[in-house]
């Protein structure tokens, strides 16, 4: 017999029921949840800071930031990074520990093709172009100039 799906009286979403043993609670699969990734000593990471509270609201300011992998994670799931930058203003140097959950890699970069790089370009140090050429012009001028002086 099929149960019927059941749907709070706030919204038209059907209640979704997770599984549970017979003692009516979470099947537990030893350890807590944690980011499955594996992260080495050295590794360049993104940690989910929490920098403070926005105003008097309970709107928090969280930020990734990067920082440098120091130590493996531990059996509770951290691990110890040292932030890239001034943070924390305290001491910027020291290792701190973070969950395993807050930290993910940087998303890779795309290689650079032609679609994506821009042109390099000669610089022209804020003249316009007539004006570079009019200086050309004169330059070539004054070596003609230069080279006939010599010649006689």
């Amino acid at each position: 017999m099929a149960l019927p799906r059941r749907s709070s009286p706030r919204s038209s979403r059907p209640i979704i029921h997770r599984a549970v043993d017979a003692k009516g609670k979470k099947p537990s699969g030893g350890s807590p949840p944690v980011n499955k990734m594996s992260f080495k000593k050295g590794d360049e990471v993104r940690v989910r800071t929490s920098l403070g509270r926005l105003g008097t609201t309970t709107l928090r300011l969280v930020m990734w930031l990067g920082a440098v992998v120091v130590s493996d994670a531990d059996d509770d799931g951290h691990l110890e990074v040292i932030y890239n930058g001034n943070f924390p203003r305290d001491d910027p140097f020291r290792t701190v520990r973070v969950a395993v959950k807050d930290v993910k890699l940087p998303a890779p970069r795309p290689a650079p093709t032609p679609a994506n790089m821009a042109a390099q370009r000669p610089t022209t140090a804020g003249k316009s172009l007539p004006r570079l050429k009019m200086q050309m012009l004169e330059k070539e001028q004054l070596r003609a100039n230069s080279e006939a002086f010599l010649a006689l």
